[in-house]
């Protein structure tokens, strides 16, 4: 059963995404269909885990067909952070280190859902980046199914780098980035609205601003680098910000606690994951359908791409 959206969630789908709560189910039944038809393919088909690539993909059903099949071919792809993906008490220890936040409650009426990153609040000596990614990749899924601000109104990201250092910055895995950046924007199924990076040292300023220059060129969402964490209070109002940062949206222990609560009522959702992936050897050609093309009973679908 569909969680009904708020009234100014629902507006914020309409408008945005081009959601119509008449025509949800029909769209379910075709990608249901499509992925059975898929020899290869071997996806989950839960309402509300189509539901988050429908809205991500704006309710195109083509694009909608191939972020799924990216997002399972990456099973294989990327085992470092889509393998053995189970909550163990490792996983939670991560969790509790508050290196990837979801503030929660309370929520604002079309604000982004909050994702805070604290890479400096680690130490890599006994977790590593690929740990670390591994729980986001889990954590990210579930928002995506649990949080209708993320799944409509996209995420607001502020990448937090106090503590981050030289050292650590030598650890950098280029080509393991490369990968997740590259999962996160193909095959996610939350969209990025816009980030924020405050707290970069001195030492490792050259090398942030270097991946900012890249990445700047490759998304078409801003990213901003602020000289001071109270800049923050210019573009999120301190109702959507942790106490920690200077606002009311109530405390990061608390952001821990609701993601553990997740985590441990997802076990037997994680439990099933083996059974998902490609065969890439089955793999055949697709054909384009029509209703992809222009939709339910040939009416066509806007695509206005973020």
């Amino acid at each position: 059963m569909r969680r009904p959206l708020s009234p100014t969630l629902a507006k914020l789908a309409e408008e945005e995404l081009n959601e119509t709560p008449d025509r949800i189910q029909q769209d379910i039944i075709i990608l249901r269909v499509w992925i059975r038809q898929q020899p290869h393919l071997r996806a989950r088909t839960e309402d509300d885990f189509l539901i988050a690539f429908l809205r991500r993909c704006r309710y195109s059903l083509e694009e909608t067909k191939r972020r799924i099949d990216r997002y399972f071919t990456h099973y294989n792809l990327f085992p470092e952070v889509m393998s053995n993906r189970c909550i163990t008490q490792r996983l939670l220890e991560i969790n509790r280190l508050g290196v990837c936040l979801f503030p929660d409650l309370p929520k604002g009426n079309n604000r982004t859902a909050l994702f805070v990153a604290r890479f400096g609040h680690f130490d890599p000596n006994q977790y590593s980046l690929r740990e670390i990614y591994h729980f986001t990749s889990m954590a990210v899924e579930i928002i995506a199914l649990e949080n209708d601000y993320a799944s409509v109104a996209g995420i607001c990201e502020i990448i937090d780098l106090e503590g981050a250092n030289s050292d650590k910055m030598r650890r950098f895995d280029k080509v393991f980035f490369r990968k997740w950046w590259n999962f996160l924007h193909e095959c996610s199924p939350l969209r990025v609205r816009e980030v924020y990076v405050i707290n970069m040292p001195k030492d490792i300023q050259s090398t942030i601003l270097f991946l900012y220059n890249l990445l700047s060129a490759q998304v078409n969402y801003p990213i901003h680098v602020l000289k001071t964490p109270g800049e923050l209070f210019e573009h999120i109002g301190k109702e959507y910000l942790p106490e920690e940062y200077g606002g009311t949206n109530g405390h990061m222990a608390e952001s821990i606690a609701y993601m553990e609560d997740l985590l441990n009522s997802y076990r037997s959702y994680f439990e099933q994951d083996q059974q998902y992936g490609t065969i890439e050897e089955l793999r055949a050609g697709e054909i384009t359908t029509y209703e992809a093309e222009f939709g339910v009973n040939g009416s066509f679908r806007k695509l206005n791409w973020d």
